[in-house]
């Protein structure tokens, strides 16, 4: 049902996500206990419990908030005027926004710590929010004849793929600094959203 996919909005079960969000995604699911969310979040344990079952489903409910805030903005991309192009790069702004969370590591928690029926839950959040918007342009692309070769939705996945794999290079500089302690030189200036659709459109033959 689409209304389990709606984040809670009460302003204190906010705070309390916002919260938990914050130390599941510098600690990991596991590392994170309910009494370091509640003092994070500064409440008590019964309005943290009135508002929540249990941590697996402040664990979901973070990323239901979180897609949903990338969801929004990538349907204003992918609505943009203009050309496949521009929807792209536009869509790519936000893929590649550093601000958003890490998506990689929550698709990793998600599998690792959650039951199946939440698992479920975020899967089908993640292709309302996140891969229906890409999928639309891809669409209308395939149609116009600018895209082609491909299906779009293998097409959207390959674009989603891209763009966490650039953003994966420049976030925090953490690749940087594990190649250097390999003796590897990196580049890890950050590609710009131009940079990153001309990749996915053209590759890297000369």
């Amino acid at each position: 049902m689409m209304h389990d996919l709606e984040p809670i909005s009460s302003p204190t079960a906010v705070k309390i996500v916002d919260a938990a969000g914050q130390l599941f995604m510098q600690r990991g699911y596991k590392a994170v206990s309910i009494n370091d969310i509640i003092r994070a979040a500064d409440v008590t344990k019964p309005t943290l419990y009135y508002y929540f079952a249990d941590k697996e489903e402040l664990f979901v409910q973070m990323g239901l908030r979180v897609l949903q805030e990338m969801g929004v903005r990538l349907q204003v991309a992918a609505t943009l005027a203009g050309d496949t192009t521009a929807r792209l790069q536009a869509l790519a702004a936000v893929v590649m926004d550093g601000q958003d969370r890490d998506m990689r590591m929550m698709r990793h928690e998600m599998l690792e710590h959650l039951g199946p029926a939440n698992r479920d839950r975020l899967a089908r959040a993640f292709f309302r929010h996140l891969f229906r918007p890409v999928l639309q342009v891809m669409e209308q692309g395939v149609a116009d004849g600018v895209l082609g070769h491909y299906p779009p939705v293998t097409l959207a996945n390959l674009f989603l793929s891209v763009g966490e794999a650039c953003r994966e290079v420049t976030i925090d500089g953490r690749m940087a600094a594990w190649a250097a302690e390999s003796g590897i030189a990196m580049d890890a200036r950050p590609l710009s959203a131009s940079q990153m659709v001309d990749l996915f459109l053209h590759g890297v033959a000369a």
